[in-house]
């Protein structure tokens, strides 16, 4: 993400939007189950330790964290993945965000060939 934001041609007005992606981006890369599982987790990550002091076998602790990392996956993907990718392409970093499939045409464009290429197309056929 950090990438596509450095490559692309942002006007001095987007510098807000980019602001706020990069901040989408940061929580992102930070997440964490949603609050709603907090008690639930305490809960079971005692018990876990608990099972652990009393030398019991078995990787217990290893599943609660791939639950706990499906579950911030999972708060990131519903809550923070569609503000992104609205922001991004209200800065012309997606396909929709460029125009190619009815967006704004006036939106930033990179300098990518695939970019170059549109932009060719779209004035041979206009």
């Amino acid at each position: 993400m950090a990438h596509s934001l450095g490559s692309a041609k942002l006007r001095p007005e987007d510098a807000g939007a980019a602001a706020l992606a990069r901040q989408y981006a940061a929580l992102i890369d930070a997440a964490q189950p949603s609050a709603i599982y907090a008690r639930h987790l305490a809960a079971l990550k005692r018990a876990l330790d608990a099972l652990a002091d009393m030398d019991v076998e078995g990787d217990y602790l290893g599943h609660f964290d791939k639950i706990t990392a499906a579950l911030s996956a999972h708060s990131v993907a519903s809550d923070l993945g569609p503000k992104l990718l609205a922001v991004l392409a209200s800065l012309g970093l997606t396909v929709a965000g460029r125009g190619s499939k009815g967006g704004d045409q006036n939106a930033s464009v990179g300098d990518s060939p695939l970019d170059e290429l549109r932009a060719r197309r779209t004035t041979r056929t206009s």
